[in-house]
């Protein structure tokens, strides 16, 4: 089993993602700085390359990660690792998730 460096946090959070042949949306049900899980109807394939466009809750602004990739699928959904993000995005995802570890006490 693949061991994490960052916490994970619950959250619910609406996200779209497209890729190569590849759109849809989905509901984030934990989020770290380093990727998420994605409950979906949509089925997609491991290893897939994505973009993704996530609706943080306000007052957070939403969030762009240029490139994440599938890294395992279930039933429900999938799992992503943030691959590329850039710097402005990725100081946007660390202020809310750091916003998350101070209110879920982590």
């Amino acid at each position: 089993m693949e061991r994490r460096d960052s916490p994970r946090y619950e959250i619910e959070v609406p996200l779209t993602f497209s890729g190569s042949d590849i759109a849809g949306s989905g509901l984030i049900t934990s989020l770290s700085k380093e990727g998420c899980h994605v409950v979906s109807e949509d089925s997609l394939p491991a290893r897939a390359r994505l973009s993704l466009h996530v609706e943080f809750p306000a007052p957070y602004e939403p969030l762009t990660v240029e490139v994440a990739e599938v890294r395992w699928t279930d039933a429900v959904g999938f799992g992503l690792v943030f691959v590329h993000v850039h710097a402005e995005e990725h100081a946007r995802l660390q202020r809310f998730v750091d916003w998350l570890k101070r209110t879920q006490n982590n």
